[in-house]
């Protein structure tokens, strides 16, 4: 666990020891209600974390750990329809694995909660009532103001 604890440290860690790159990107569209706020694709040369557009740097780490939660386990669901429609310049050839948040009704989902919530212990930090000494909350977590 990096320390002091950053989601870009972690995130450079991870592909380290998978030997691949790891992208996070946000998703091209709005968060719904049938939407996914996170998902992880996993190709032949790379994995790439999608988050939600518009949420906090809380919410979003949460959904970044969450997704690494399901790469860490190696969760491998059926490709889910309509993949193509949310993410139409992916080549759906080039992909190997998706995996979509959106509920925890499944195993695998619960699992990838549980492994960010694990992360966040192991790291002591963020809490979500913990004050931010080092300025907001996006530059404590990692991410670029307004990112």
């Amino acid at each position: 666990m990096p320390r002091p604890f950053s989601l870009p440290s972690l995130l450079e860690q991870v592909s380290r020891l998978r030997g691949r790159p790891l992208y996070v990107h946000e998703l091209p569209f709005a968060p719904g209600p049938d939407l996914p706020c996170g998902m992880w694709i996993a190709t032949e040369q790379a994995d790439h974390v999608y988050h939600a557009t518009g949420v906090s740097a809380l919410h979003r780490q949460n959904i970044v750990l969450h997704e690494l939660g399901h790469l860490v386990c190696d969760h491998h669901p059926g490709e889910p329809d309509g993949i193509v429609a949310l993410l139409p310049g992916l080549d759906p050839d080039m992909v190997r694995s998706v995996l979509l948040r959106t509920r925890y009704s499944s195993r695998q989902e619960r699992e990838a909660e549980m492994i960010a919530a694990l992360i966040l212990e192991k790291a002591g930090w963020p809490s979500p009532r913990a004050a931010s000494p080092a300025g907001p909350l996006d530059e404590v977590f990692g991410f670029p103001e307004g990112g």
